[in-house]
C-alpha cells in the first residue's frame, strides 16, 4: 500500500516517492463513505438505464481530534482498481498499481459537541469522487465537513458502500456534443474566440450551447438532482456534526463546477459556490446571480464562463489561472506532471492558492468570518473581475 502521489512515466504512470501536500489545519480528518437511492427516480445512464432507481455514492470529510486517531490506520482514498480505470480513460497504462491511501481515518469519531459548515464537491465528466482529495481534507483539517459526490456512470468507476461497482458510460463522451464532430469544431471556435465584451462572449456560448450542448445540460440537471437527494441524506443522518444556519457551499470541477453555478442559481439552500473551470452550461436570461460566487479559470476557457461576470447582485470573483491546463484543476496536477495536459503552474503553488480561496471564501460566507476573500497576487494569476 502507498501513500504518496504517482508519475507518469515513458509508457505509463509509475508510483513514486513524489511529494504531495498533507492537510495543514488544526483537526486531524475523519471520512465514511455511504450510498444513497434517489427513489423517485430511474437510472437514465449505463447498463442499469431504465432498470432500477439511481444511485449515487458520496466520501464524507469531517473535522476529528487527534486522540481519536491515535493508532489508527489511514483509510484509502484511491483504490487499485480506480487507480487502473483512471489509467485506461486517459489511455496511459499503470504499472504496479496498488491502493493508494488518503490523509483521513475511517469513521473516526467526529468532534464531539462541534458543528461545522457544509460544502459540497462535484466532480468533472469523465473523472471521480474523489478528484480533488487533497484540497477536500484541507477543507476539512480546517473546519469543514465536505461531502464529495460519485455521479455514477460519469465517473471513470464508481466504488459503492455495498461493494458494488459501475464503470463509466461511454454515453458522456460519444454524446457530448450533439452532433459530436460539428459541435466539437464549435466548441473549439467558441473558446479560441475572446473577443467583444462579457455580454458579447457569453451570447456566443449561449448560442453555441443551446445548439449542440442539449445531453450535457441535461446532465447537469440530473447532477442537481443527486446534490438535492445527498444533501437531505446528510442532512438526516449527520444533523449531529452540521451547521447550515447559513446555508451550503459548493464547489466543482469542469461540469460539477458548472453545476455548482447551477445549484446557487436555482436551490435556496445554497448559499454561496465556487466554480473550477467549468463552461457555464444552463439557460439563465432573465435570471440573476443572487449569491457570492468565485470563478476560477484557465485562459482556453475564459470566453465559456464570461456569465459569471454579468447578472450578478451579490460578490463575485474571478481569477484567471494563466498557464494552467483544464485537468490541472485537480489532484491530475500531481498525478501527470506534464505541463501540456495539466497546465505550467507548480503543483504545490496552485494547490495553496486554491485552498486558500476556497477557505476564505467559505469562511467568509459560511462561517460570517470578516476576513477579505482571497486573491493571488503573482504572475500566474490574473483577476478579471
Amino acid at each position: 500500500m502507498k501513500q504518496d502521489s504517482f508519475l507518469c512515466g515513458s509508457g505509463g504512470i509509475n508510483m513514486a516517492n513524489t511529494i504531495t501536500p498533507k492537510p495543514a489545519g488544526e483537526y486531524k480528518v475523519g471520512t465514511t463513505v455511504f450510498d444513497v437511492t434517489d427513489s423517485g427516480r430511474v437510472e437514465k445512464l449505463g447498463t442499469d438505464a431504465g432498470k432500477i432507481p439511481r444511485k449515487v455514492s458520496v466520501r464524507l470529510y469531517y473535522p476529528v481530534l487527534l486522540q481519536t486517531v491515535v493508532g489508527m490506520d489511514k483509510a484509502i482514498a484511491m483504490s487499485a482498481a480506480r487507480l487502473t480505470a483512471l489509467g485506461k480513460f486517459y489511455h496511459m497504462p499503470i504499472k504496479g498499481a496498488e491502493d493508494i491511501e488518503g490523509e483521513f481515518y475511517q469513521d473516526a469519531e467526529p468532534v464531539p459537541g462541534k458543528r461545522f459548515p457544509l460544502v459540497i464537491f462535484s466532480h468533472g465528466m469523465g473523472s471521480y469522487r474523489e478528484s480533488n482529495n487533497l484540497m477536500l481534507t484541507e477543507l476539512a483539517s480546517r473546519g469543514f465537513v465536505v461531502a464529495a459526490i460519485g455521479h455514477t456512470y460519469e465517473e471513470v468507476l464508481s466504488e459503492f458502500a455495498d461493494g458494488t461497482t459501475a464503470l463509466f458510460d461511454k454515453r458522456c463522451q460519444a454524446d457530448m456534443y450533439q452532433p459530436k464532430m460539428k459541435g466539437t469544431i464549435e466548441a473549439l471556435k467558441v473558446m479560441l474566440n475572446k473577443k467583444g465584451n462579457f455580454e458579447e462572449q457569453y451570447r456566443r456560448f449561449n448560442t453555441f450551447q443551446s445548439r449542440y450542448c442539449g445531453f450535457l445540460i441535461e446532465r447537469m440537471e440530473e447532477r442537481a438532482k443527486d446534490i438535492r437527494v445527498v444533501l437531505n441524506a446528510i442532512k438526516s443522518s449527520f444533523a449531529d456534526i452540521i451547521d447550515t444556519r447559513h446555508g451550503v457551499g459548493i464547489s466543482g470541477h469542469s461540469i460539477g463546477g458548472a453545476t455548482a453555478y447551477y445549484m446557487c442559481m436555482h436551490d435556496d439552500e445554497f448559499t454561496c459556490g465556487i466554480n473550477l473551470d467549468g463552461m457555464l452550461l444552463g439557460h439563465y436570461d432573465g435570471m440573476s446571480m443572487k449569491k457570492p460566487f468565485y470563478q476560477i479559470s484557465c485562459e482556453d476557457a475564459r470566453s465559456t464562463v464570461s456569465r459569471v461576470a454579468i447578472d450578478n447582485e451579490a460578490p463575485v470573483y474571478w481569477e484567471l489561472f494563466n498557464g494552467m491546463k483544464h485537468v490541472g484543476f485537480a489532484d491530475m496536477k500531481f498525478m501527470v506532471p506534464i505541463k501540456s495536459v495539466v497546465g505550467k503552474m507548480d503543483p504545490m503553488k496552485y494547490h495553496e492558492y486554491v485552498c486558500r480561496i476556497h477557505l476564505s471564501f467559505f469562511d467568509a460566507y459560511l462561517n460570517g468570518v470578516p476576513y477579505e476573500v482571497y486573491a493571488p497576487d503573482d504572475n500566474f494569476v490574473r483577476k478579471l473581475v
